[in-house]
């Protein structure tokens, strides 16, 4: 483990051009307006976002290979605004191209994982958690990523979660080589496997009533120590997204479909209720969290131990606190 020094960002801030910071502002506005986030958060720029791509390209600089930074964190804490608004800021102010990779979208095909449903597990039919996700097709993307030349073009696949399934192909993120720096970021990225003992006794209702001998969580944990772990290992920096306790977890995930379901109207009108998209109600999202709880539970109580930068959140998401490491 790194030894971790806590940093004060906005002292850092404060050597960095004060063109800069308002040149970048208005990308950094326009890239929350893209991803429907608080637009309050460019308020940030000169004691979060700034800082941290600096200290990011600091990083990169000695690197002949892509650095790959996985952000994990519970569902809605605020990983992909993050790193889509630092992304734009190496882009823009630092000269990096930078690319977000989601673990969110790298979710298996819907009929696939429908089909390892039906041999391991009904659980695993709803998308989420260790197994329902391609690691084979995401180590792919990786490797091709890390090798892009100049002039060449590839495609990152994204998912479509209001279709609960992956786009057709023409709707993939392009990127252009080379990659100086991936951001890898998801719910679970960074996460180890959990001593067999420990997955003995329900962690919920859901657990209880639909895993009683346990199989389902046998086999996700399984999945944490073999092909996620693989995935995983490609991480040179790894990040957590520390919230005050998993209570909060619910609201911010809620919050997140409330957006997802205002989007889809803004769209779709009111005809939103006649296609087969599908958005959450605040019920059916809370028996749907209890799929994630074991993990992320876990990780809250972990990831400070091992994650190479650590951000406290406070129960509104905001950033309290941002650990470095001293050297890297």
């Amino acid at each position: 483990m790194i030894n971790v020094l806590e940093l004060s960002l906005l002292s850092q801030a404060h050597n960095l051009p004060a063109s800069l910071a308002e040149r970048l502002r208005f990308e950094v506005e326009q890239t929350l307006k893209g991803l429907y986030a608080d637009e309050s958060l460019a308020d940030r720029i000169d004691d979060l976002f700034l800082p941290f791509a600096r200290w990011v390209s600091d990083c990169s600089k000695p690197k002949h290979a892509p650095l790959i930074l996985g952000l994990g964190g519970p569902q809605g804490c605020g990983k992909t605004t993050f790193c889509s608004v630092v992304s734009h800021i190496l882009a823009k102010g630092f000269d990096l191209n930078a690319v977000v990779v989601s673990l969110d979208d790298l979710y298996l095909q819907r009929s696939d994982r429908l089909s390892y449903a039906s041999r391991k597990h009904p659980l695993f039919g709803t998308r989420g958690v260790p197994g329902t996700h391609d690691t084979q097709l995401a180590l792919t993307i990786f490797n091709r990523l890390k090798n892009l030349k100049a002039g060449e073009v590839m495609y990152v696949p994204t998912f479509d979660k209001s279709l609960d399934d992956r786009k057709p192909v023409h709707r993939w993120q392009e990127v252009s080589g080379p990659v100086d720096v991936i951001f890898f970021e998801g719910w679970c990225v960074g996460a180890q496997a959990m001593p067999e003992e420990h997955l003995m006794e329900p962690m919920n209702v859901l657990e209880k009533d639909k895993d009683p001998d346990g199989i389902w969580r046998s086999e996700v944990n399984k999945h944490l120590q073999t092909d996620y772990q693989t995935l995983f290992d490609l991480i040179d920096v790894k990040m957590w997204m520390q919230p005050p306790s998993f209570d909060v977890v619910y609201d911010w995930r809620n919050k997140q479909e409330r957006v997802l379901e205002a989007h889809l109207y803004d769209i779709h009108g009111g005809v939103l209720d006649t296609l087969d998209i599908k958005v959450m109600s605040p019920e059916v999202l809370k028996g749907f969290m209890q799929y994630y709880e074991r993990i992320t539970r876990h990780m809250i109580c972990s990831m400070l131990q091992q994650a190479d930068v650590q951000f406290v959140l406070d129960e509104h998401q905001k950033v309290l606190e941002t650990k470095l490491p001293s050297s890297h």
